[in-house]
């Protein structure tokens, strides 16, 4: 009924006060026009925004930002970078940590050229611009190599530099070599037509490269990332193997590198905290859209399509490029809410209910630190004592002992475990070793089953994570100690093994209490073993078993039964 329609705006600061300077019908002579803005006097900053009208709906967003010191040059420098992946081969740069390192590095510029870093990395007009522009790359590549080199012994930073201006020699070569190779091209063959084609005709050694090198051509010509982003998503949504799957999903997760597009997909958004609710909702493929009825090429579709595609764990490194970037906004200064404090902590644990609802922090180590370092904000409390601090008072808020264990182990795989490593440990022995009793770490009125249930989980999360074998088995042999004085303390087995039940009930209620979810092999498993045993041992005990059964169901109580035998490990 409406069209839809678009203009651009371009916005000038004077006097930190922005306001329209002039417009545009094409984003090319929007950023042109902003260019020539930013030398007038007096002008500070540049924006080209791009406005979206259909129907009563409008929607704005960035496009361009451009900023300068009054009377300066306006000249784009490479961002500042808290952390780098320490590549050894060129092939690790254009893994998902070293494009995520890039794409932070040289963000500022690949916003305002509108290209995605591999994109850079594979077209080498591209590449050859990036390397031209001032001094951006060796700036790059001695922040990099600094940053590589600090606080270690084994790093001589001149000497990283070098390897690193190695890198990017074999990088180019790489580019120009293939800038020379005719290869099909996606808008003449299709995306499934070019990749087969490829497939067919090159050295597989070369294969994934050169996918990347076609891609690259095609999309090099979309200079929107938004567009880039429904060219990319219509190529993924039809690609089954894991090669194509591998070559969109680097793509797409170059594209959720640039703010812009992620604002355009969750839209308008109250505060930081809804953002990342949202952006974490997202990367597990459970963000609500209003995409229905939408047409396909709009932000409401197309989240639609990239939050099923998540769901189905389908692009791994575009889900990685999203939790480093709630895990960087979290580590930020930024608040989460407006308003009064109360109301950062409130949003703060709706954030960590979303980020472990259950057993797993979604993100692991990395969200594990971030939250660590927001909570010793909210506390305002910085430094290492602050830290250790915030460790501890994020407990409480986690309830349940497993999301406690959970929260304590990821943070002793970050890198905080550096620093903080003995407050960690003593946190863990706290809740799980000193107790003097399963209730003192269960607190709640569960039932004894999920009491147990719950410390068995403890345990195996403790056993399957990466701390030290000897404190490990200190924790495992105390819970088992905890549980086997429960069953007995409790009575929980003369309670089960009640002769006024029929055998059938009690028999199955017992074998529960060995299944490995219940309890861990030990101690406690022993208890309820030996009288499983007992039972087994006695004469009639199957047609015992099926006495209070009715005809119709003893066959399959019987085979029921065995089978529970033989997943406790009776029958092996």
């Amino acid at each position: 009924m409406f069209g839809k329609q678009e203009n651009f705006e371009v916005h000038a600061c004077r006097e930190d006060r922005w306001q329209i300077e002039t417009t545009a019908s094409t984003q090319a002579d929007a950023e042109s026009s902003a260019r020539k803005v930013l030398n007038k006097p007096g002008v500070t900053g540049v924006r080209v925004i791009r406005e979206i009208s259909q129907g009563s709906t409008t929607r704005e967003n960035v496009l361009l930002e451009l900023t300068r010191q009054a009377g300066g040059s306006g000249k784009i420098f490479v961002n500042d970078i808290d952390e780098a992946p320490y590549c050894e081969h060129v092939d690790e740069l254009y893994a998902g940590h070293g494009r995520q390192t890039i794409n932070r590095l040289f963000r500022a510029y690949l916003d305002k050229n509108g290209v995605t870093a591999s994109e850079v990395m594979h077209d080498f007009r591209e590449l050859r611009r990036l390397i031209d522009a001032d001094t951006l790359m060796s700036s790059g590549v001695a922040k990099v190599a600094t940053l590589q080199a600090k606080g270690r012994d084994d790093v001589d930073m001149p000497a990283r530099r070098d390897a690193l201006d190695g890198f990017l020699n074999e990088i180019t070569a790489r580019a120009r070599a293939a800038s020379e190779r005719k290869l099909p091209t996606i808008r003449a063959d299709g995306f499934e037509g070019a990749v087969a084609k490829v497939v067919a005709s090159v050295d597989p050694a070369q294969c994934d490269f050169l996918l990347r090198v076609v891609a690259a051509r095609e999309l090099v010509q979309q200079r929107s990332f938004f567009g880039k982003l429904a060219m990319t998503m219509d190529w993924a949504e039809p690609a089954e193997d894991d090669r194509t799957r591998a070559l969109v999903d680097t793509y797409i997760s170059d594209v959720m590198a640039n703010a812009e597009t992620l604002q355009d997909l969750l839209g308008a958004q109250p505060s930081l905290g809804a953002a990342l609710g949202s952006l974490i909702d997202l990367a597990q493929g459970r963000l609500e859209t209003e995409s229905e009825g939408r047409p396909e090429d709009s932000p409401e579709a197309l989240a639609g399509r990239l939050n099923a595609m998540l769901g189905l764990d389908a692009l791994p490194d575009s889900k990685a490029m999203l939790v480093d970037r709630v895990r960087r906004q979290l580590e930020a200064k930024s608040p989460l809410a407006k308003g009064e404090p109360a109301q950062e902590a409130e949003a703060f644990s709706q954030l960590i209910e979303k980020l472990m609802p259950s057993d797993v922090l979604f993100g692991g180590g990395s969200i594990a630190e971030a939250l660590t370092h927001r909570q010793s904000r909210i506390l305002n409390k910085g430094g290492l004592a602050g830290l250790k601090e915030a460790t501890g008072s994020m407990l409480p808020a986690l309830a349940d002992p497993v999301r406690k264990v959970a929260y304590l182990l990821a943070l002793a795989e970050s890198k905080l475990a550096g620093s903080i490593g003995d407050e960690i440990s003593q946190h863990l022995e706290g809740l799980f070793i000193r107790p003097a009793s399963v209730k003192q770490i269960v607190k709640d009125n569960r039932p004894p089953n999920k009491k147990m249930e719950t410390i068995t989980t403890v345990y195996y999360k403790v056993q399957q994570s990466g701390l030290e074998d000897g404190f490990k088995a200190r924790i495992g042999n105390r819970l088992d100690e905890l549980l086997a004085h429960y069953i007995v303390d409790d009575h929980i087995l003369e309670k089960i093994d009640d002769p006024s039940r029929p055998l059938h009930v009690r028999a199955f209620m017992l074998l529960s209490m060995c299944t490995p979810e219940m309890l861990p092999e030990g101690k406690a498993s022993q208890l309820a073993r030996k009288i499983i045993v007992k039972h087994l041992r006695r004469p009639s005990f199957e047609t015992e078993l099926v006495a209070d059964v009715p005809a119709a169901e003893k066959e399959r109580v019987l085979r029921d039964f065995h089978v529970q035998l033989f997943r406790c490990g009776f029958m092996q």
